[in-house]
C-alpha cells in the first residue's frame, strides 16, 4: 500500500474531528452556563418580593432572573433609555427614571442613589424598615422611613408601560424596600462566609475549563505539527501514480492538506475564545458575588459597553469567516469525491475547485465583514438608511475614480468562468512565465523558475499561454549530423519514443503514440527532425528530459552523431599577381651573361 493510499484512512474531516468541534462547543456553552448561572445573592430577581428576611441559602437562578447590572440592556442599542436613567444601590439595577422640566434623567437618578445609599446605611435594624408612598398634590410621593426619597412622574410610569403613576409607585415601593432589606443581609458574616465559598467554586470550574482548553490546544498544537511535517504532494509529481484514481487522490491530498490545517486553526481559535469567556465571564460573576465589589462589575459595564460591543462583532466576524473557509472547504471536496468524470478531467476539476474556493473565500470574507460593520453600527444606534444611501454614492464616485479596479474584477470574473487557469496552471503571460499559486478577481500570482512571486493585474492579462490545461505536447527538434542515414536516424527516433511509451513507468503519463513530423529543416547544421509526444500536463518537461537521455544513448551506440554547425572557409590573397614577359627575361639573362665575363 502506498504512503498516498495510506493518508486515504483516516482523513481530517472524521467523526472524530466533529466530535471533538463539539465538545469544544460544548465545554464553552457549559462552562457560560455554570458561570452566569452562579448565585449572585438570594435567588430573588431585582422586582420580586422578599419572602423572608433570613439568610437563604443560594439557589441557581433562571436566566431571565440574573441580577447582573444592565446585563439586559448590555447588547441593546445604545439608542435604547436614552430619555432615562438607571438607579443603582450595591451595583444592582432597582428601576429607571424619566426626565422633569427641570432636572435631567441623569441628575435625577444620582440624586436618588444618594438618598437611597445614605438611607440603607442608616437602617441598621431591617425590622424598623418602612417604605410606602403618598399622594403630594396630584403626584405620589415615596417616602423611607418618612424621609422623603423621589416623587414618581406620569413619565416614570410610561417606562413600565403603566398610565398610572400610583400603580408605578406602589411597584417601587416594593422593589425599595426588598432592595434595602437586601442590602443589610448581604452584609452579614454568614452571608460573605457563603458568598466566599460560592466564589472558590466558581474559581475552581473556571480553573478546570482552562485547564480542559489547554489540553483540547496542546493536542491541536501536535496534530498541526504532525501535519505541517507531511510534505504536501506537489502538481508536478501528480502523474507518478499509476491509475487515474491515484491521480485524483493525489490531486486532492494538497487542498485536503490545507483544509485540515484551516480546520485546526478553527478548533484552536474556538478553545481561545473558551479561555477567555472562562476567565472573563468568571471573574465578572465573582464581582458580582459581593457587595463591596459589585460596584466594580457596574463600572465594568459602563466602560466596556461599547469596546464590548466591538470585539463580540469582531470575533463573531472572524468566527464566521473561518467557519465559511470551513464549509467552503467541505463542499468543495463533497463535489470532486462525486465528480464520475475520466481522470484529465477530474484533475482539471480539482484545479477549478481550488480556484474557485480561494475566490469565494475572499467574496464571503468582505460580505461576512460588511455584515458585521453595518450590525456594529446598528447597535450603537445609527440609522443605516441614509448611511447605506451615502455609501451607494461614494461607491458610485469611486467606480468612476477606480475603473481599473472594476477592469480587474470583471476580467478576473472571466477568467474564472471561462477556465482560462487556475491555481495549479503553468501560464505564459507576455513576458512572465510561472506556476499559477494565487489567483482572486483582481490579481493573479506566478512563481517563475527562480521562485520570485510575480503579481499581475487581471486586467493586465490579454493574452496568455496555459501549458497544463488538460494536456501537454513536448515538440522536440533533433539536428542529425549531415553524413548520417536518415532513413536511419528517423527509425532510431521513432523506436526511442516508442519504447519509452511502452515503458510500464511513463505509460500512464504519455497519452497518445509519439507522432513523428519527419525532416523539417535543413540547413548548415544538418536535418532537423521533429516529434511531438503528446503527455498529461505539467508532465512534458519530465517526458523531454528522459527522452533526451534516451536518445543520446541510442544515438551512440548507432554512431549517429548531432548536428553541428559547419562552415566553409575561402583564402584569396589581397596583392595582384604579376605575370613577366618572355623578352624581359632574355634581357635579364644577357645582363646577367655580361655581369659574369666582366
Amino acid at each position: 500500500m502506498t504512503r498516498l493510499q495510506s493518508r486515504r484512512r483516516v482523513p481530517f474531516w472524521s467523526w472524530q474531528s466533529i466530535k471533538r468541534s463539539f465538545v469544544i462547543l460544548g465545554a464553552i456553552v457549559v462552562g457560560s452556563i455554570l458561570l452566569v448561572s452562579a448565585p449572585i445573592a438570594r435567588g430573588q430577581a431585582p422586582e420580586s418580593p422578599v419572602e423572608s428576611s433570613t439568610v437563604e441559602v443560594p439557589t441557581i437562578l433562571e436566566f431571565d432572573q440574573l441580577q447582573f447590572p444592565e446585563v439586559n440592556e448590555f447588547l441593546l442599542p445604545v439608542g435604547n433609555y436614552i430619555n432615562s436613567a438607571p438607579v443603582h444601590l450595591d451595583g444592582r439595577v432597582l428601576f429607571r427614571v424619566a426626565p422633569t422640566e427641570n432636572f435631567t434623567a441623569d441628575i435625577r437618578a444620582a440624586e436618588i442613589e444618594q438618598r437611597l445609599s445614605r438611607l440603607a446605611s442608616d437602617t441598621a435594624d431591617p425590622e424598623a424598615l418602612t417604605v410606602d408612598w403618598a399622594l403630594a398634590g396630584n403626584q405620589p410621593v415615596i417616602q423611607v422611613n418618612g424621609d422623603l426619597l423621589f416623587t414618581v412622574t406620569s413619565q416614570d410610569a410610561q417606562l413600565s408601560g403603566l398610565s398610572d403613576p400610583t400603580v408605578r409607585a406602589e411597584q417601587l415601593s416594593q422593589v425599595i424596600e426588598d432592595a434595602l432589606e437586601r442590602y443589610q443581609e448581604e452584609r452579614q458574616p454568614q452571608y460573605l462566609q457563603q458568598q466566599l465559598r460560592i466564589a472558590g467554586v466558581i474559581l475552581l470550574i473556571m480553573l478546570v475549563l482552562s485547564w480542559i482548553f489547554a489540553l483540547i490546544q496542546r493536542r491541536i498544537r501536535r496534530r498541526k505539527e504532525r501535519a505541517t511535517q507531511v510534505q504536501p504532494v506537489s502538481i508536478e509529481d501528480l502523474a507518478d501514480t499509476s491509475s487515474s484514481q491515484q491521480v485524483v487522490t493525489a490531486l486532492r491530498h494538497k487542498v485536503t492538506r490545507q483544509q485540515k490545517l484551516g480546520f485546526l486553526d478553527f478548533q484552536r481559535w474556538l478553545c481561545q475564545l473558551g479561555q477567555i469567556l472562562v476567565w472573563g465571564g468568571g471573574s465578572f460573576v465573582i464581582l458580582g458575588l459581593f457587595p463591596y465589589t459589585r460596584v466594580l462589575q457596574t463600572l465594568a459595564l459602563t466602560l466596556l459597553k461599547i469596546p464590548f460591543r466591538i470585539a463580540l462583532a469582531v470575533l463573531l466576524t472572524y468566527g464566521a469567516i473561518r467557519l465559511s473557509n470551513v464549509l467552503i472547504d467541505r463542499v468543495g471536496l463533497t463535489l470532486q469525491e462525486r465528480a464520475t468524470l475520466a481522470s484529465m478531467q477530474s484533475q482539471r476539476l480539482v484545479l477549478r475547485f481550488s480556484t474557485f474556493s480561494q475566490v469565494i473565500k475572499s467574496i464571503a470574507a468582505f460580505l461576512l465583514i460588511s455584515i458585521g460593520v453595518l450590525s456594529s453600527l446598528s447597535g450603537f444606534g445609527i440609522d443605516l438608511a441614509p448611511l447605506l444611501a451615502g455609501a451607494g454614492i461614494v461607491g458610485l464616485a469611486l467606480s468612476l475614480a477606480s475603473q481599473n479596479l472594476l477592469r480587474d474584477v470583471i476580467n478576473g470574473f472571466l477568467i474564472l468562468m471561462e477556465d482560462q487557469y487556475g491555481v495549479g496552471d503553468v501560464i505564459v503571460i507576455g513576458n512572465v512565465s510561472g506556476f499559477v499559486e494565487t489567483m482572486n478577481l483582481r490579481i493573479t500570482q506566478l512563481r517563475n523558475e527562480e521562485g520570485g512571486l510575480i503579481t499581475i493585474p487581471n486586467s493586465q492579462i490579454t493574452v496568455v499561454q496555459n501549458l497544463s490545461k488538460e494536456w501537454s505536447r513536448v515538440d522536440l527538434r533533433i539536428p542529425v549530423d549531415p553524413a548520417a542515414d536518415i532513413n536511419y536516424a528517423l527509425e532510431i527516433i521513432e523506436r526511442v519514443a516508442q519504447d519509452m511509451r511502452d515503458d510500464p513507468t511513463w505509460k500512464a503519463i504519455i497519452l497518445e503514440p509519439p507522432l513523428l513530423l519527419g525532416v523539417d529543416n535543413l540547413d548548415h547544421i544538418g536535418a532537423t527532425v521533429r516529434i511531438w509526444i503528446k503527455t498529461q500536463p505539467l508532465k512534458q518537461w519530465d517526458v523531454a528530459r528522459e527522452y533526451r537521455r534516451r536518445l543520446k544513448l541510442a544515438f551512440d551506440k548507432a554512431g549517429i552523431n548531432i548536428g553541428v554547425p559547419q562552415q566553409t572557409l575561402h583564402v584569396q590573397s589581397a596583392l595582384p599577381v604579376v605575370t613577366v614577359s618572355d623578352d624581359r627575361q632574355d634581357r635579364a639573362k644577357r645582363d646577367n651573361g655580361t655581369s659574369s665575363h666582366s
